[in-house]
């Protein structure tokens, strides 16, 4: 009902109005979400949430004079909204009608507003309007949006389909609670909270494109807690999951518990020179996901990355050759994670594709605009990634002295230079006889100097927004001790 009162609105402007909608894009979603929220193992409070959301994206083309730029203005002599969608086809993106002035060019400008499914017709006309009015006065280089095409790729049908609402929440709960209690010991949960969402989502747009489809978002964040002589020590962790996959959520519990008995008993980082730093799970992701976001066609444009298609991404800044050279690929589809998708959001058909190969930088994925204003075939935006498992195994990593921090304050990594660092929580450290946890202290360092000397491990397993070597250890990480 309302995306026709929302199509009746938008054909009511372009008959009335002189700035005219040359082009929109709907998202509708529709989302189911339980929550519960646990305090030891007692639950502490349970919610429902039923709720429907409209996005709405509209693009207005003008013909205006000169070089156009991101985010400029469209207003001066020889400037004017377009008469209808279409006014723009695929044969006059970025260049100029050859009966017109050399000197005109078109452009898109663009808006998106939030539209409530409250809204009556004549609310959603004014608030269409004023986003018509606010794209008329943006001046981008132009792009066609996608015609309606066949997914290339299908997403697997959740688990969590054929479960009951209580039956989700439980089978969750407890995976994850009777993991603590298999644990045992000292370390506990001390809080928990849970949202399992079923999302419906239907993603239309001007050109004909309509295709809907069913996303499970499974998120937990929970604290774990251990006594130590000082008091009780805490640790914070959280995971994303689109499967109820019970060892996947039994092991992120178990591994934190560990950490956290650890954790109480850790003594102070000492001061570290030479030694191999081996970064796991959601920090090793990050490293992996800095070559990937990289790669994106908006970084390459806006000149935020300095790859270069068919050029090394891991040659170091001194022109050092890589070690073991990497293999990253765009997903569509990962099982269990939430991201998957058949389409990106401009609609787009995602499949599988070699982004970086051997270390070389082969294809450009992410906007398709982007893709465009660069000359480059369009891929779509993807949000997951997978990366090539490396050569050497755990057990040959911990060969040797190391330290293999596993919890940090807050990791940063700079998504454009590389750069990163943190104060470390808890860590890991191997004097070559044993090993140690220890915390307090900082690592610090940049992937551009890293890269070359970086090495994968054999074993992968599900991140946040990929499938990737369980761990990266790397060589000439700067180490402060605690002391």
């Amino acid at each position: 009902m309302m995306i026709a009162t929302i199509r009746e609105a938008i054909a009511s402007i372009n008959a009335h109005d002189t700035i005219k909608i040359s082009d929109w894009r709907l998202v509708e979603r529709r989302l189911e979400r339980q929550e519960r929220y646990y305090v030891a193992s007692k639950a502490e409070q349970a919610r429902a949430v039923d709720e429907t959301l409209y996005s709405l994206t509209v693009y207005v083309d003008t013909i205006a004079s000169g070089a156009g730029g991101s985010g400029g203005t469209s207003s001066g002599a020889g400037t004017g909204s377009l008469p209808n969608a279409a006014s723009g086809s695929a044969s006059s993106a970025g260049t100029n009608n050859p009966s017109a002035s050399p000197a005109l060019k078109k452009f898109r400008g663009e808006a998106t507003i939030t539209i409530q499914p409250t809204f009556s017709r004549a609310e959603c006309e004014a608030k269409i309007r004023q986003a018509a009015f606010a794209a008329s006065k943006s001046r981008n280089p132009w792009f066609e949006l996608p015609e309606p095409s066949a997914p290339k790729t299908s997403v697997p049908v959740s688990g969590f389909e054929a479960l009951s609402p209580a039956e989700r929440i439980e089978t969750v709960r407890h995976a994850f609670f009777s993991a603590a209690n298999r644990f045992g010991g000292n370390a506990r949960i001390n809080s928990l909270e849970l949202f399992i969402t079923k999302e419906t989502k239907r993603l239309l747009n001007s050109r004909g494109f309509d295709f809907a489809s069913t996303i499970w978002r499974g998120y937990s964040e929970f604290v774990v807690e251990a006594d130590s002589s000082s008091g009780t020590v805490e640790l914070f962790d959280d995971i994303e999951f689109s499967e109820p996959d019970a060892s996947r959520l039994s092991e992120a519990i178990e591994t934190r518990l560990a950490q956290v008995r650890d954790r109480a008993h850790a003594a102070p980082m000492p001061t570290l020179q030479g030694l191999s730093v081996i970064l796991r799970g959601k920090e090793a992701e990050e490293v992996f996901g800095w070559f990937f976001h990289n790669s994106r066609t908006e970084m390459i444009y806006s000149k935020a990355s300095a790859f270069e298609a068919g050029k090394s991404v891991q040659e170091s800044d001194k022109g050092e050759a890589p070690v073991e050279p990497l293999d990253v690929f765009a997903e569509p589809v990962i099982s269990g994670l939430p991201s998957s998708s058949a389409f990106d959001a401009d609609g787009f058909p995602l499949e599988r594709t070699a982004v970086i190969e051997d270390g070389i930088l082969k294809t450009l994925i992410g906007s398709i605009r982007h893709a465009d204003w660069l000359g480059v075939p369009r891929k779509g935006a993807f949000g997951l990634f997978s990366v090539s498992p490396g050569t050497m195994s755990l057990d040959e990593m911990h060969a040797a002295p190391y330290l293999e921090p596993v919890m940090f304050s807050d990791f940063r990594l700079d998504p454009v230079t590389g750069d990163f660092g943190a104060e470390v929580r808890l860590a890991y450290y191997f004097d070559g006889a044993k090993v140690v946890p220890v915390t307090g202290g900082s690592i610090s360092g940049s992937l551009s100097a890293l890269r070359a000397a970086m090495r994968r491990s054999k074993e992968v397993g599900l991140a946040a927004h990929s499938l990737c070597p369980k761990a990266v250890m790397l060589q000439g990480v700067i180490i402060t001790g605690a002391c």
